[in-house]
Order: structure tokens, then C-alpha cells, then sequence
């Protein structure tokens, strides 16, 4: 039977990002505060996270109000929403896989690949980079990856609407840096979907698929890709 559990948590200014907004990484970070709240009263076994599945539904602002996390547990699977106040609708949707993670096999196909350095302070207490700062990992690199060859694609005119991170074997820290190959899987109208893998040496440490849609500041609504910014995605899709 599912088990449904509310926590608070305050907010913080490091919270937010340059549009004032919670940073994408945070919601991750305020549910698996959560999930410790979880741990610690008992509620939910501590268990590692084979995969996390992060749904960004809208924006949410700074506030002296906590957020409000509702968790619900079923078997192995968790699923967290977090909002500003009890009563509104999520503003973002996280959900967890629990298990040991499994090994990932490594991709075929040629993709395009950036350095991705581990920091001491990325580690946990088993010496292995957390669950949350591996998507903040696959977060920079889709940052420098847009910087770098999506250049069409201007902050402000997309946002991340979901992110889905399998995880593999750990990541302990190393002194040379990570790969991170990045390529996209998915073109539509108004959407594309980037994948990702963190390689180290032959092996997959985690893979992740991001959805980025097209954004229209002036109305707040999804838009279509420019032919440009299209062209620009096409570019880095991979072969069949």
C-alpha cells in the first residue's frame, strides 16, 4: 500500500538561477532531502537510486515560505512533488527508482564529447559522486554543449521540460576529468530531446536524456524552433 509523506523544507537564495528561478539541480537536491527525512523516520529503507526522473512542470520563485514536498512511497519506486504551498498544483514532479544500479553498456556511435571534472566536494560519504551532483554534471555539460555547438540557441528561448538519468557504476574522484558525450535523439516542432553518457575509461557511469522546448519569453508559452536553431540540432544527431 502506498505511503504519503509531507516535509518542508526553507529556501535559499543559492537556490535560484539567472532568471530568479529555482535552479533545475535544486528541486533534485530539495527531494533527496526529502528522502533522508524518509530514511530517518523510518518510512523508507535506505536503498541506492538506480534512476531518477525529473519533470519540470513550471517555474518557482524565491519565497520566506518553505516549499512543500509530498512524498509517496510504493515498493521500489518514489515519487516526490514539490510545490510552494499544500494546496497548489506541482510546480515539479521527481521520480525515483530504487535499486542497485545496473552496468550500462557503452554506445556504438561516434558523438560529440567534453571534458567533465569532478570536484572533492561532489563526493559523498562513500567516496563516490552523489546521485544529485551527477545530474548537475549532465546539467553542465548540456550548458557547455548549447554554449559550444548550439549557439542558435539563445538563453530564455527553451527550457528543460524533463530530465530522465540512469545510473551506472560509481564515480570516484580522479584528478583527470570525465568524458561526457553528448548527442540528440529526438527533433520535433517545438522539442528536442538530448542524450548523454559520463564516460570514464570503458565504462558508463550514467546516461541521460533531456527534453528541451522551445520558449517564448513575451508570452510564456512553448514556440516553434527557428529552421536555424533546427539546423543547428541536426547537427548533432548521430547516425543510425
Amino acid at each position: 500500500m502506498p505511503v504519503t509523506v509531507v516535509h518542508e523544507l526553507p529556501m535559499r537564495w543559492a537556490d535560484l538561477d539567472s532568471l530568479n528561478h529555482v535552479n533545475n539541480v535544486v528541486y533534485l537536491d530539495y527531494a533527496a532531502e526529502s528522502r533522508a527525512m524518509l530514511d530517518a523516520d523510518g518510512v523508507l529503507d535506505e536503498h541506492p537510486v538506480r534512476r531518477t526522473v525529473v519533470e519540470f512542470l513550471r517555474p518557482l520563485l524565491l519565497s520566506r515560505r518553505p516549499v512543500h514536498i509530498t512524498s509517496t512511497v510504493e515498493g521500489d519506486e518514489l515519487v516526490q512533488e514539490i510545490r510552494p504551498v499544500p494546496e497548489a498544483e506541482p510546480f515539479a514532479r521527481v521520480t525515483t527508482t530504487l535499486g542497485e544500479p545496473a552496468r550500462l553498456p557503452a554506445s556504438t556511435s561516434d558523438a560529440d564529447t567534453l571534458p567533465c571534472p569532478v570536484r572533492r566536494s561532489d563526493l559523498g560519504p562513500d567516496g563516490l559522486v552523489t546521485g544529485v551532483k551527477v545530474f548537475e554534471l549532465f546539467q553542465e555539460a548540456r550548458i557547455l554543449l548549447i554554449a559550444s555547438r548550439l549557439k542558435a540557441l539563445s538563453a530564455g528561448r527553451f527550457v528543460v521540460g524533463r530530465v530522465d538519468v540512469t545510473y551506472g557504476e560509481g564515480m570516484p574522484w580522479r584528478a583527470e576529468p570525465y568524458e561526457v558525450s553528448s548527442w540528440v535523439s529526438r527533433l520535433g516542432t517545438s522539442s528536442a530531446a538530448i542524450e548523454a553518457e559520463i564516460i570514464g575509461a570503458d565504462t558508463v557511469h550514467g546516461r541521460a536524456s533531456a527534453v528541451l522546448i522551445g520558449f517564448d519569453l513575451e508570452t510564456q508559452r512553448s514556440r516553434p524552433y527557428s529552421d536555424e536553431e533546427r539546423e543547428a540540432f541536426a547537427s548533432l544527431s548521430r547516425p543510425d
